[in-house]
């Protein structure tokens, strides 16, 4: 039997301020953060969820006419998990169990996902392997993108190096790049994964990055550029 107590509380354009509306500074600024992101119309709800004697607080996020978010559906999970990384950023550790995010796309299609406390320290656990990564990708750190991986799933020096030559000779080196949130894969070959997945900037182009962790000990199984 699931019951609910929900709390309405905040419109992003209403974040100027209502005496009214029942919010923390933390909420206030995990909407900012965001609406700072996406753009779009943001909406938001806050309560209890009952399940079986048990209560959780949660906090759920609606977001609406992003441009990022539209312009690329393929990735509408992924999102969903960085809104929800978003708000667990911004806030104490234990004020939410449960963080909810919800993307509704032009055509109308809702994609609704869930995120517990646990999981999302997961990523935030792994964040600082993601950083590294993106660091030694970044200034071509060949041998320390190899170091990364798990020994099992490492592949040859020459075929990274050759691989990622080639990327920065027909786009370009890369400037930066940027987390676009994850997906929690369970994989017959790799197991249990973190899919990171990133976009990063080049010379006027955009490519996206996905990089599989191994769940239990933060080890690189994978990197695709799709």
């Amino acid at each position: 039997m699931r019951t609910y107590r929900i709390l309405p509380f905040l419109v992003v354009t209403l974040l100027s301020g209502c005496s009214k509306i029942s919010t923390t500074e933390e909420d206030k600024k995990s909407v900012e953060t965001i609406q700072q992101f996406y753009g779009g119309r943001i909406e938001t709800n806050k309560g209890v969820e009952a399940i079986n004697g048990h209560s959780d607080n949660y906090f759920e996020v609606i977001v609406k006419g992003s441009k990022l978010i539209d312009s690329q559906p393929q990735r509408a999970i992924s999102n969903t998990a960085n809104i929800a990384f978003m708000v667990y950023e911004n806030q104490d550790a234990e004020t939410y169990d449960i963080i909810k995010s919800k993307i509704i796309l032009p055509n109308g299609t809702n994609i609704s996902k869930s995120y517990t406390k646990k999981e999302l320290q997961e990523v935030k656990a792994i964040y600082p392997e993601i950083e590294k990564f993106n660091k030694f990708l970044t200034t071509k750190n060949y041998n320390g993108i190899l170091e990364m991986f798990d020994p099992k799933f490492r592949p040859e020096e020459k075929l990274v190096r050759n691989t990622l030559t080639t990327f920065d000779s027909d786009m370009g080196d890369i400037k930066r790049i940027q987390f676009q949130g994850f997906e929690f894969i369970d994989d017959a070959k790799l197991g249990h994964t973190i899919l990171v997945r990133e976009v990063s900037e080049r010379n006027n182009t955009f490519p996206f990055i996905n990089v599989a962790f191994n769940r239990g000990t933060g080890k690189i199984l994978n990197i695709e550029f799709p």
